[in-house]
């Protein structure tokens, strides 16, 4: 008995479901080599045959969706850009984060991140360079390890258990060991009101953050500030940390979410 087929050579059905799963595992091991990847480590680390990826990289690259680099390896392509100015566009959060942002900046002078989970990474929705002439280098788009930034340890630490198991499992799997993860970070962070990025996720970097609320408490969201080591001054961290927490719940606020909401139930979060 044939396949169905939703047009000419189309199959779908089981085989167009697990083609359609093995091309999205493609594409979220590329996001995770933004410089590309080899043919056989692309299938390695996917799981999937060799030949198999390599067809299924043909398709994509005639989307414009994957390329090959002039060392021949693989990374996304163009196209992309497409599907995350499509995705940021219909952020409500980014919206109302945006003068919020701006304002932390400028009373910082630092950069300010605002960042998403999308396991086992943030993605950065949006930033706001420093004034300063040094830098924080990091662009809207990319992506860090959720565990080990500021961004990630402020949502994780607002997210249900399985959330974060999730997480540590996906990051476990795709990102290898990461020694800097310490779980009983999430209950100080809790306990804070802020989380910290002391150098764990970029040598030199110092950046605290806290989570942002939708109008049901759930955290979609998490803004930072970010400050070169050399300019961070630990006696006020306090105070700093103090400020990217009321920022973030200005935002919170914004989105319907009550000042003093309720907070999810003990067992339902992460334990570490």
């Amino acid at each position: 008995m044939n396949q169905p087929t939703d047009g000419p050579g189309r199959r779908s059905g089981p085989d167009g479901l697990r083609a359609v799963d093995r091309t999205i595992r493609i594409l979220l091991a590329l996001a995770a080599s933004p410089t590309g990847t080899s043919l056989t480590d692309l299938a390695r680390g996917t799981d999937i045959s060799a030949p198999t990826a390599h067809r299924l990289l043909g398709a994509l690259r005639r989307h414009r969706l994957t390329r090959e680099t002039v060392d021949g390896r693989h990374a996304l392509g163009p196209a992309t850009l497409v599907l995350a100015r499509g995705f940021l566009g219909g952020l409500d959060f980014r919206v109302e984060a945006l003068p919020v942002l701006s304002e932390l900046r400028d009373a910082t002078g630092e950069a300010c991140h605002l960042g998403t989970l999308a396991a086992p990474h943030i993605v950065y929705v949006d930033k706001l360079g420093s004034t300063h002439p040094v830098q924080v280098m990091t662009r809207i788009g990319g992506t860090a390890p959720a565990l080990t930034t500021a961004l990630g340890r402020a949502l994780l630490a607002n997210s249900p258990a399985e959330v974060v198991r999730q997480v540590v499992t996906a990051s476990e799997a795709q990102l290898g060991p990461l020694p800097a993860w310490d779980p009983e970070e999430l209950d100080r962070t809790r306990e804070r009101g802020y989380s910290i990025d002391d150098g764990e996720s970029a040598p030199g970097i110092v950046a605290l953050g806290a989570p942002i609320f939708d109008s049901e408490g759930a955290a979609i969201a998490a803004i930072d500030v970010a400050v070169p080591a050399v300019r961070f001054d630990r006696e006020r961290r306090e105070e700093l940390g103090g400020l990217v927490r009321a920022s973030a719940d200005r935002v919170s606020s914004a989105l319907g979410h009550p000042a003093n909401g309720p907070d999810l139930p003990t067992d339902d979060r992460s334990d570490g």
